[in-house]
């Protein structure tokens, strides 16, 4: 849950610069622009940890397949 709080303070931070600095000219976000960037940066943070979450899961599964090779050749040399 850190991990997403961290995240989501980046994609926050990030988003809320660029909408100071001009990123409200690029869209029409006429009554509230700050919540509408806040959500924005909500979906991107998810979508990160998603594939953060996937790329530790991948990584974990090349390990474990490593070690089962290794397990495979060793009875055999």
């Amino acid at each position: 849950m850190m991990k997403f709080l961290k995240i989501y303070a980046a994609c926050l931070v990030v988003s809320e610069v660029f909408l100071f600095f001009g990123g409200y000219m690029l869209f029409d976000f006429q009554d509230h622009p700050f919540r509408a960037f806040a959500a924005i940066a909500f979906v991107l943070a998810v979508l990160i940890s998603v594939w953060l979450s996937q790329e530790e899961r991948i990584d974990a599964l090349e390990k474990r397949i490593q070690d089962l090779a290794e397990q495979i050749q060793s009875p055999q040399k």
